[in-house]
């Protein structure tokens, strides 16, 4: 049974249930392909097409309705919460799928970083401590990762959870998070590098 099963009104086909449900997200739908775009921006270099991803969403959507099971919604909970909650899961995964092998494609080398582009901190500085010094000198390393990259950096540093952690969290396997962790370091190796020839 699918959701617009529960979804419909009595004797309402199908095919008009899911249409009144997916005007009714719509919005939901056009917000997380814009969410998703903007954060792959830079790593796709335009190459993605906002209609080929509200496609790939309302595709997502369909497939979100078709597998979820009202019947299996504990009686706590409203199915239609959980349908969305599932319905914008499987969207996401769908999307960042997508513009990560968009990604792959219009990946273009790290840039070098040369010592006189690295503005590195300065313990005798008095206006700006040590700390700020150096999480701005990451920060700018930062717009190089991708936004799964930059999860996994959050969860994994600051959050200190653990590789079978992230991967619950984003609904990946542990090879995709380790994939990450692998073109995470190769992204800040240069800036390893310096660090390491400054001491």
């Amino acid at each position: 049974m699918s959701f617009t099963d529960f979804f419909a009104d009595p004797g309402e086909p199908s095919e008009r249930a899911f249409e009144r449900l997916l005007k009714k997200y719509e919005p939901m739908i056009i917000s997380t392909v814009r969410r998703y775009a903007a954060g792959y921006a830079r790593h796709i270099q335009g190459a993605a097409d906002r209609k080929d991803l509200m496609q790939i969403a309302r595709i997502a959507f369909w497939e979100a309705n078709c597998l979820f099971d009202p019947a299996k919604v504990g009686r706590d909970k409203t199915p239609e919460h959980v349908f969305i909650a599932f319905a914008a899961a499987t969207m996401c995964g769908r999307l960042s799928d997508r513009l990560r092998k968009v990604s792959k494609l219009t990946s273009r080398e790290t840039p070098i970083i040369n010592e006189e582009t690295v503005d590195y901190p300065d313990s005798d500085s008095s206006s700006r401590s040590t700390e700020k010094q150096l999480h701005d000198l990451v920060d700018g390393f930062l717009s190089l990762l991708s936004p799964r990259e930059r999860q996994y950096l959050h969860l994994s540093l600051f959050k200190d959870w653990d590789r079978r952690q992230i991967a619950e969290a984003a609904r990946v396997s542990e090879h995709t998070v380790r994939s990450w962790k692998k073109t995470l370091r190769k992204k800040l190796e240069p800036l390893r590098a310096s660090l390491l020839q400054r001491n």
